[in-house]
């Protein structure tokens, strides 16, 4: 079986795609047109502005596995195990969601490409995996072995059980990026450790490893860290945003970029911040979605496939509540998604409509708690406890349903 077969398994692909219960906006077509009806979002202000987002992220999605910390604060992890990801049984992958043992009082979990970092209620911080880039933040146990052929002893420096990570107290928020780690205290210090991240300022040194979490950023008013790739990002209590991100190849400002900065109107007021390795998402707190980046595949859902070097508007949808890179979920239970890949559709009046830049409605009608975006996959949780799952294969595509086997209550 391939590593892509088996991930797809590991996964268990549930997004229910059912052109009678989906409605696309399709522009410049008839509502008509091949039974499919347009369909735009509410694009008024909320009058009653959101909240800055702080709740913990249940789920982390890495490279080829998954983790997810349940209501009752057990720790739960599947799919591939290279390099100790898994938390347990040391190399072994799984199809079953199974609880990490001795993981209790549990409630956000990150996932960089190799290792977990998972926030106790207790404000401690706890992690495993590779440790290879120092992204753990403590001397990992490790684990040795005589290599017959090479007549010599191989050191891998893995963490196979988690382990707490020393110093680090009063955490209220974790981020994980492919190779190194952030964590948020209370007093508003960002902590940082790892190798390869512009926030540590060591991008284009990766043996410059920083193997001990130490004050990266200091801001009172620090509510939130995010985290992708290389990139960084803090979300203020007063819906201010600072991000520690190349904005394109010839362009590199002093780090951290005011978000505002990046705006037309420089008085939106931000609730949450999603990154991409070549996007930034903002969700405005008057519930309008905003991005900036790269739009090969329309990924900044403004109607075209320009680059974009300040945010632009997600156009023709409103009332959002949540985001994360190029989906998002309003305030009626719809989820939308732009961009291109993720979704087949019909080819309109000869048209390449599988890559139209604009939002189409790809589920309604359901009680969503949480969604979230990560580099091979996505996934949706519902208010009952159930999760479904997006794998990537060659492109995302969305599958008949068929509900996972992890649940997040």
């Amino acid at each position: 079986m391939s590593l892509s077969s088996t991930f797809k398994s590991f996964l268990l692909i549930a997004f229910a795609f059912n052109l009678g219960a989906c409605s696309y906006f399709l522009p410049n077509t008839s509502p008509n047109l091949g039974g499919l009806l347009a369909e735009k979002g509410d694009t008024r202000p909320f009058e009653t502005p959101l909240p800055v987002n702080t709740e913990p992220k249940r789920m982390a999605l890495g490279s080829m596995f998954a983790i997810g910390v349940k209501a009752d604060g057990t720790v739960w992890s599947w799919g591939d195990g290279g390099g100790g990801v898994l938390g347990t049984d040391g190399f072994k992958s799984r199809e079953i969601p199974q609880a990490i043992p001795n993981m209790t009082d549990f409630v956000e979990v990150a996932a960089g490409n190799s290792h977990v970092l998972a926030l106790r209620k207790d404000g401690a911080v706890w992690s495993w995996g590779n440790n290879e880039k120092g992204q753990l933040g403590y001397k990992e146990d490790g684990l040795s072995h005589y290599s017959e052929p090479l007549k010599k002893t191989l050191y891998k420096p893995y963490q196979l059980n988690a382990k707490q990570i020393p110093d680090l107290k009063d955490i209220v928020s974790i981020a994980a990026g492919s190779n190194f780690s952030l964590a948020l205290d209370r007093q508003g210090r960002v902590w940082g450790w790892g190798s390869k991240a512009h926030i540590l300022n060591n991008v284009q040194n990766e043996k410059d490893i920083k193997k001990i979490p130490f004050v990266v950023y200091e801001n009172k008013q620090a509510a939130k860290v995010i985290a992708d790739s290389f990139d960084s990002a803090i979300l203020t209590k007063e819906g201010n945003g600072l991000v520690w991100k190349y904005l394109d190849s010839n362009t590199r400002p002093p780090m951290p970029i005011l978000l505002n900065t990046l705006m037309s109107k420089s008085d939106v007021s931000i609730a949450d911040i999603a990154l991409s390795h070549s996007n930034i998402y903002i969700l405005s707190r008057d519930g309008f979605a905003y991005a900036q980046g790269f739009n090969y595949n329309g990924e900044l859902g403004d109607g075209t496939f320009e680059k974009r070097k300040e945010f632009v508007k997600v156009k023709n949808i409103g009332h959002l509540t949540q985001i994360t890179r190029s989906m998002a979920l309003d305030n009626k239970g719809r989820l939308w998604r732009w961009g291109g890949g993720l979704y087949l559709r019909p080819n309109i009046a000869g048209g390449n409509s599988s890559k139209e830049p604009y939002p189409i409605n790809i589920l309604t009608d359901r009680n969503i708690n949480f969604i979230l975006r990560g580099n091979y996959g996505g996934a949706v949780g519902f208010n009952n406890g159930d999760v479904s799952l997006i794998s990537k294969k060659e492109v995302f595509t969305i599958s008949s349903p068929e509900k996972s086997l992890w649940t997040w209550k």
